[in-house]
């Protein structure tokens, strides 16, 4: 077959391919989180908790809504309470987060193809994209001369956007830029400096 006919052939089939006269039109919000001082967030969140993700549903709603249990409260819940928040995915089962949260006003509903979920429900939401959604964990990264002072447990801060006080020390250090200065807070610190806000006067 020679170079022009296949060049005819290939501009006869582009020819009997047919357009869709309407495109569907995708619009994509890009939102940048603000940066807070942690007094300012605590005072704009409903709900401050040390909580426990037990369970998580990405499927049967239109945004993932985890279900989790209040170990500690600092604000606008109860020790032991069960609660829904959403709507970020990656929240891992069976882990402890730090977590400032707005409440939702109207309930979310499952979608009609679902059969399963956890039926029409109140939630909380994770605001500022996401960053008020502090995962705890063991971590080796601290200050200290030996393993059992440098390994504790830890709240992961991403301080490009929560601004923690002076005096409260993160790890690795500033000379160490994480992604979106993601860094860790001993847990007992963060913990104290919870309770600081959530007691004012004490």
């Amino acid at each position: 077959m020679t170079v022009a006919l296949r060049l005819l052939v290939v501009l006869t089939l582009f020819a009997q391919v047919t357009v869709p006269q309407t495109a569907k039109e995708v619009t994509t919000t890009i939102s940048e989180p603000g940066t807070y001082e942690l007094a300012t967030l605590f005072k704009r969140a409903d709900r401050v908790v040390l909580a426990k993700v037990v369970a998580g549903d990405t499927e049967s709603y239109d945004v993932a809504i985890y279900k989790a249990e209040v170990i500690k409260n600092f604000k606008g819940a109860a020790a032991g309470e069960t609660f829904y928040f959403g709507p970020f995915l990656g929240k891992r089962l069976g882990w402890e987060y730090i977590l400032f949260l707005h409440n939702v006003p109207n309930p979310i509903t499952p979608k009609r193809t679902s059969n399963t979920g956890y039926g029409a429900l109140h939630y909380s939401e994770v605001f500022n994209e996401g960053y008020t959604a502090m995962e705890t964990s063991y971590e080796c990264v601290f200050d200290g001369k030996d393993i059992a002072q440098k390994c504790d447990h830890g709240v992961r801060v991403c301080t490009d956007y929560i601004k923690l006080p002076r005096s409260i020390p993160a790890f690795p250090p500033e000379s160490n830029d994480p992604p979106f200065g993601c860094r860790w807070v001993r847990k007992d610190v963060f913990v104290s400096l919870l309770n600081a806000l959530a007691n004012p006067k004490e």
